[in-house]
């Protein structure tokens, strides 16, 4: 799991529960290019610093 430091990451269900949202929500943000991802093989990861960058870029200034 991903480590507050910036290290690590997140898979898609870790990711949706720091954020506090679900899976659909996840997705179409990620389809939009909102949140980057990164692939490794079948896995999807959300990188720390890309789970930041989408948490301040969200409306109503979230950071």
């Amino acid at each position: 799991m991903a480590e507050e430091n910036g290290h690590g990451a997140f898979s898609i269900l870790q990711f949706c529960k720091w954020a506090g949202i679900g899976r659909s929500l996840a997705y179409k943000e990620i389809e939009s290019g909102q949140l980057k991802i990164k692939k490794v093989g079948r896995r999807t990861l959300v990188t720390m610093d890309a789970a930041r960058d989408w948490l301040h870029a969200l409306p109503g200034g979230a950071g």
